[in-house]
């Protein structure tokens, strides 16, 4: 038995409890009780953590990352063997645990390298979050796919979308990751060009639908989320450039859609943070996208359900911890907007909200523990959690 004591929660994260400063008592990988601080009937065998002062929060859903980018240097990743794409790809996936990342879901990657770790964490070979991953890109022919070797695999008709489908189902991965427009990070790249077609798509989704699966669809551009919304694509990556005809799309829709920001790179590079060493074509990208973040607010506020994205490299999601949290304060959300974005709405777009994405006796104990009140001061989210629970074992 392992008992968090004294510590704050916050309302809106926790639920079945609203009595003040509570202790948590995990026993197993379950979440057994939640009472008023000092006031666990705890064995003398039992840990007991003094938490006062301190926060805790559900483990936190990162939706759309990418273990295949452990650098910013592009020459470098495409230099890089599959042992190294394996051993990188621990550390990033660890450094999502250390910063309260509990579950993350890797959305492309090279080398299968997502399904290696994802069961190798599942049997406790290696420490890490929950991992779901989507193994390679299926992408149409698009400008600029050859930045990234490995990341893509082509795919130019209906015909050939659907064997990659089979052949990605084949290989266990959790879901099909597809790239409907252009790419910010693709070398001369076009965001908001649409690369697909609508007959595409739709073999795309049905192909998916028939495999038990969903599919996570890459857009930037007003064209690409309307086709998304109409054929009840599961989530939209990005969401870049929405509008309310995009938004009342997906609304009519019943709300199966989801949009998965990512404004980590978008934000940085606009603010000319670490990324000097990019390409010209990329920052004409980043901007042509920025000017339209707040709009993903808009869509947010009116009930499109949102989720969290970073969509770093290693090398600066480590050296800028939250920094999400930064820049999706700066385009305009709310502090309890984001951390339901980074907890419960993440679970209950994965289908998990009965186990994780809040606090409540009979979920999994996926706990973290902060310093300070981010629902008072979301910088608190921009510093390494003091204690990070996952199915209550102790992994920071």
């Amino acid at each position: 038995m392992l008992v968090l004591r004294n510590v704050k929660l916050i309302p809106y994260l926790t639920e079945g409890y609203c009595d003040g400063p509570a202790d948590i008592v995990m026993e197993g990988n379950r979440i057994q009780a939640i009472v008023p601080a000092g006031k666990a009937n705890v064995p003398k065998d039992a840990d007991v953590l003094e938490f006062s002062g301190k926060t805790a929060l559900p483990g936190m859903l990162d939706l759309h990352m990418h273990l295949y980018f452990s650098t910013d240097n592009f020459a470098a990743l495409g230099a890089k063997s599959q042992n190294d794409y394996i051993f990188d790809g621990i550390q990033y996936a660890n450094e999502f645990l250390r910063q309260g990342f509990t579950t993350i879901r890797d959305c492309g990657n090279a080398f299968d390298v997502g399904l290696a770790l994802r069961d190798a964490v599942n049997a406790g070979i290696i420490s890490g979050p929950r991992i779901f991953t989507a193994g390679q890109c299926l992408s149409p022919y698009a400008k600029g796919n050859d930045t990234f070797p490995n990341l893509y695999c082509e795919v130019n008709t209906p015909e050939e979308i659907l064997k990659a489908c089979r052949r990605e189902h084949a290989k266990g991965v959790d879901f099909i990751k597809y790239m409907a427009t252009g790419s910010v990070a693709n070398l001369n790249g076009e965001p908001g060009e649409l690369i697909t077609s609508r007959e595409e798509l739709f073999a795309l989704q049905s192909a998916v639908t028939a495999s038990g699966l969903y599919a996570g669809i890459h857009c930037h551009g007003k064209e690409a989320i309307l086709l998304c919304a109409e054929a009840g694509i599961h989530t939209i990556e990005h969401a870049s450039m929405i509008d309310s005809e995009c938004i009342d799309m997906i609304l009519r829709k019943n709300g199966q859609t989801a949009i998965i920001p990512t404004l980590d790179p978008v934000v940085h590079l606009h603010r000319g943070e670490e990324g000097g060493a990019l390409p010209a074509s990329i920052f004409a990208s980043i901007e042509k996208v920025y000017a339209h973040t707040a709009d993903l607010v808009t869509a947010t506020r009116a009930g499109v359900l949102t989720g969290w994205g970073t969509d770093s490299s290693h090398a600066f999601y480590a050296s800028h911890v939250g920094y999400e949290f930064d820049a999706r304060r700066e385009i305009g959300y709310t502090n309890e907007e984001m951390l339901k974005q980074a907890t419960i709405n993440g679970a209950k777009i994965l289908g998990l909200e009965q186990e994780l994405g809040s606090i409540k006796v009979g979920k999994l104990a996926d706990i973290i523990v902060v310093d300070g009140d981010p629902d008072e001061n979301i910088s608190v989210m921009q510093k390494y959690p003091v204690a990070v629970f996952k199915e209550g074992r102790r992994c920071v």
